[in-house]
């Protein structure tokens, strides 16, 4: 249990055999985390430098360390993954790095009450849309405020023996919030294994009432869904976070599971925003207990909340239409609306109308920055979009398409050059950074 004071957070835990991970066969209780934690803390406590580099593929190792560094009070840089050129990227921002490998744990003296301390610091390596890395960083206790909202929020519906399992990655702040420290501060068992296939979390479901931490990017993909409905009943509530789930997605979910995915909308800078669960049909997106919103010049919104390191209006690139005071509808991006020939183009408004050919399944438009701005498609066809391909070929497909968009926009303004895609290149976050899609016509 998850506790605030004056200067510091309590984790309090009311028994050492209580299951805190497993990989559906080995528990790691209580007892056992804590002696790796004390491990670490002594390894901590012999190092100089109080900024940190860590980056653990193992929950339960990441975990201690997370905690014990926050314990010290230390500033901890998360990597977003473990490549050796982000490993060196992230290194010039810490003064060293946790070791990959376990501390040799001890027997120790398990303690129910845990000190946190507020001063920690955590910093995020964050690309958005643009593919360059940016460190975004938080206090202890802006990521904690909002762990405690979700437990407000969505906790008291969950039972006690709810497994946390997730397809993303805790070195990022979604997952680290919704996979790691919510589950951890609030006594869930967490999975040890990140997911990666719908089979994986079948048979999770046939054993355990599990929440399902999850990307956008996953869930589009789990196309045999309605396999999983025999295990309804132990779906307790999945989220997706990082962009929205195309509109048919979550109606598959509901046929199978009873329930749609729940959407958050938030950002590294922002912390958690709003949410929203499709059950029927559109709806508004929700905002979290705690977070206000308001409008500013061209409708974009505007938040203030405690996860925010100042206390007036954060101005972000959304632009929306408010419904309430407690609710809006996301129109698209600001820095997403572009010129081309002198005249204003939405990207999201144009790949939402590509959508509606019986040709396209997916599709990502991108403006090139060659000597005059030039409109691109990256497409991942549909059954019927591939017959033609194969039938008449890329030129006679990229015609159809161009009629199809006629219909709503002026010649003008049609793309120029086309791609043809498996599948759109999302990165873990569920994101799809501009320079991944501009590499697709490097060779133009």
């Amino acid at each position: 249990m998850l506790k605030q004071q004056s200067d510091s957070w309590q984790l309090v835990w009311p028994d050492a055999s209580q299951p805190v991970f497993t990989d559906g066969i080995t528990v790691v209780t209580a007892q056992q985390w804590q002696q790796q934690l004390q491990a670490v803390k002594r390894f901590i406590a012999m190092q100089p430098g109080d900024t940190v580099l860590l980056y653990q593929a193992d929950p339960v190792l990441f975990s201690a360390w997370f905690v014990a560094l926050c314990q010290l009070g230390k500033h901890i840089v998360l990597a977003p993954d473990g490549q050796p050129d982000t490993l060196d990227l992230a290194s010039a921002h810490s003064d060293w790095q946790v070791p990959q490998a376990p501390v040799r744990a001890e027997n120790s003296v398990f303690q129910p009450t845990l000190l946190l301390q507020s001063c920690s610091k955590v910093s995020f390596f964050t690309s958005g849309s643009t593919g360059q890395p940016k460190l975004i960083t938080k206090h202890l206790s802006q990521l904690l405020l909002e762990v405690q909202t979700l437990q407000q929020q969505f906790g008291m519906a969950l039972r006690g023996q709810t497994l946390f399992a997730a397809t993303v990655s805790f070195q990022h702040i979604y997952g680290l919030l919704f996979r790691m420290l919510w589950p951890l501060c609030y006594g869930y068992t967490q999975h040890r294994t990140q997911l990666s296939y719908l089979e994986q979390w079948q048979a999770l479901l046939q054993q355990y009432d599990v929440v399902l931490v999850a990307s956008p990017a996953h869930l589009a993909r789990f196309d045999d869904i309605a396999t999983l409905a025999p295990y309804a009943v132990r779906c307790q509530r999945i989220f997706s976070s990082g962009g929205p789930l195309n509109d048919a997605v979550p109606q598959r979910y509901v046929a199978a599971l009873q329930q749609a995915p729940t959407e958050v909308f938030g950002s590294t800078e922002t912390g958690g925003i709003a949410f929203r669960q499709r059950n029927t049909a559109d709806v508004g997106w929700q905002v979290f207990d705690g977070v206000s919103v308001s409008q500013g010049p061209e409708q974009a919104l505007q938040v203030s909340s405690a996860y925010l390191d100042s206390a007036g209006w954060f101005t972000t690139s959304d632009q929306v239409a408010l419904l309430t005071e407690r609710s809006f509808r996301l129109i698209g991006r600001l820095d997403r609306i572009v010129k081309i020939e002198e005249k204003r183009l939405s990207l999201p408004e144009l790949e939402q109308y590509c959508l509606n050919s019986v040709l396209v399944s997916q599709v990502a438009a991108v403006v090139l920055t060659t000597t005059k701005p030039q409109l691109a498609l990256v497409i991942v066809l549909s059954s019927q979009g591939e017959q033609l391909l194969n039938q008449q070929g890329k030129l006679v497909l990229n015609q159809h398409i161009k009629q199809h968009l006629l219909q709503r926009f002026e010649r003008v303004l049609l793309p120029r050059k086309f791609r043809y895609v498996a599948s759109l290149p999302y990165n873990q976050q569920g994101k799809l950074p501009r320079s991944e899609l501009e590499a697709l016509f490097e060779h133009d």
